[in-house]
């Protein structure tokens, strides 16, 4: 069943599932409210969401016009539709100015609130911060209900699923539940009854799984994002205050923004194509001059954003893997092609020499060890080469010369990426390249490599101490999860592990 579930996530996106996930919640809250289990009627739910897209694709429109940044109609929606969530629903002239004046701070919140062009804080949280001292009007969160939770449960866990972020979340959770005991008791208050108050009659999960796990405001590394969530869950507890003012759930999000902020990369670069490279039948390396030399480890990824005409269901942004080094001063952009691609992919398939996309949110932990003695084996599936040429070319770049294996799979050999870094960091570095072709129906005649998929002989002929090495696999998430069940069973242990992870789809 899990195995399902995850197959079904790996081909959406990101913020596709996140836009689905939202929109069945307020499809279950109109459900709900029409048999009188929320305090409003679907009709007024229903009114106040259709205003708050409206108000917020306008004015992410206009923004993005003005200061001359590609615009996503989904993060906007996704915005509005957390404002729904979270904010009761207009009955009034006072509650419909509350809605909209939340829905234009909130997108403005992505552009004037962007030093360096980087966001800072979650859209939907810094607007309801800002109507609460402004105009005195605060969200409500009515989400956090008890006949709710079944459907925020469901849907916020495949959302921490999908960006394998279900660790923050229970360190948030946990966090927030242990602090809020441990008040209530020094006040006097049951344990029992504080707790039953945070799951039931809270918004806790919500915001976990939904506002917590947003990449573009969460830091970079697994460290900083435990740190992060921890801190947010000692601000999430309602007991807090200074005096008569009380923390609220948006504004220790917004605290954890500002350390998340504090403590990530600021840069935000303008890409400019310098030249494509076939590198195989589907298969290119883009070539990118940088408006500024980008500052990252090798094996990290970025978020891009490429505006083009008639953007599909799955919006202008995508993850990809940096597979050059810092070391370049290029960026290289390694991308397969199918048949029947997205939008995305066939305007980057048009892009020439005028074209431009925009990098940001440089992040991940799928980095060389800082110990340089320990023994590595990479093993790589398709395009998850990337992260591997930046690793290598890095280490060429630096002279550095450390253990490791590298497998290759491949279905043709016609597939196999950057052999031009493969070759140099085997003569230079004695770093060792093995390649299987998967398809054994078209071996080339003189092929020495291996055949088949990746299996437990290969890596016995391949890696004779594969006891004492540390793994990191790279590839289409099904690919992974096969080679990881392989490295089990020979009893590679979990901690020797580390796969690559980005999150959506590219």
């Amino acid at each position: 069943m899990i195995a399902k579930i995850d197959y079904v996530l790996d081909r959406i996106t990101m913020y596709r599932l996140v836009l689905y996930v939202l929109i069945a919640l307020v499809g279950a809250a109109a459900v709900l409210a029409y048999f009188k289990f929320l305090p409003f009627s679907p009709l007024a739910l229903l009114v106040s969401t259709a205003i708050l897209i409206a108000l917020c694709w306008a004015a992410n429109t206009i923004f993005g016009y003005f200061f001359e940044v590609p615009t996503n109609i989904e993060s906007a929606t996704i915005t509005a539709l957390i404002l729904a969530l979270i904010i009761d629903p207009g009955q009034s002239h006072a509650s419909f100015q509350f809605l909209g004046w939340a829905a234009i701070l909130a997108m403005a919140s992505k552009y004037v609130l962007a030093p360096y062009k980087k966001h800072v804080f979650n859209p939907a949280a810094i607007a309801v911060v800002i109507t609460s001292f402004v105009l005195g009007e605060s969200a409500s969160w009515w989400i956090g209900t008890t006949s709710m939770l079944p459907f925020v449960l469901v849907g916020g866990l495949l959302i921490a699923r999908k960006l394998r972020q279900i660790d923050l979340v229970v360190i948030f959770s946990v966090t927030a539940l242990v602090c809020d005991c441990v008040v209530g008791l020094v006040q006097g208050k049951s344990a029992l009854t504080e707790i039953n108050q945070l799951v039931l009659l809270s918004p806790l999960f919500f915001f976990a799984t939904v506002m917590l796990t947003e990449p573009l405001t969460a830091p970079p590394t697994r460290g900083l994002r435990w740190l992060y969530s921890a801190i947010v869950g000692v601000l999430f507890i309602p007991q807090l205050h200074v005096g008569s003012f009380y923390l609220t759930p948006e504004l220790a999000l917004v605290f954890g923004n500002i350390f998340s902020y504090l403590v990530s990369p600021k840069q935000r670069v303008v890409l400019r194509l310098n030249r494509k490279i076939k590198m195989g039948p589907d298969i290119l390396d883009f070539v990118f001059k940088p408006s500024q030399k980008l500052a990252f480890t090798p094996g990290q990824y970025m978020e891009f954003t490429l505006e083009h005409p008639h953007a599909d269901s799955r919006g202008n942004r995508r993850y990809f893997t940096l597979a050059s080094s810092p070391t370049e001063n290029n960026v290289h952009l390694g991308v397969r092609f199918y048949e029947n691609g997205s939008s995305f992919k066939n305007a980057m398939q048009r892009m020439d020499g005028r074209s431009k996309m925009v990098a940001a949110q440089i992040a991940g932990d799928f980095t060389l060890p800082k110990d340089p003695k320990q023994k590595l084996v990479f093993i790589a599936g398709g395009i998850g080469i990337t992260p591997f040429r930046s690793m290598l070319k890095y280490l060429l770049d630096t002279r550095q010369r450390r253990d490791i294996i590298l497998l290759y799979a491949n279905r043709y050999a016609s597939e196999i990426a950057y052999k031009d870094v493969l070759n140099s960091a085997y003569t230079q570095l004695g770093i060792k390249t093995f390649c299987t072709l998967t398809d054994t129906t078209a071996v080339p005649q003189n092929w020495t490599g291996f055949v088949g998929r990746l299996n437990e002989q290969m890596i016995f002929q391949t890696v004779p101490d594969y006891t004492e090495r540390t793994y990191y696999l790279s590839g289409p998430p099904e690919m992974v999860r096969a080679y990881e069940q392989v490295l089990k069973n020979i009893g590679v242990r979990n901690d020797q592990i580390k796969k690559d992870f980005f999150p959506g789809l590219v």
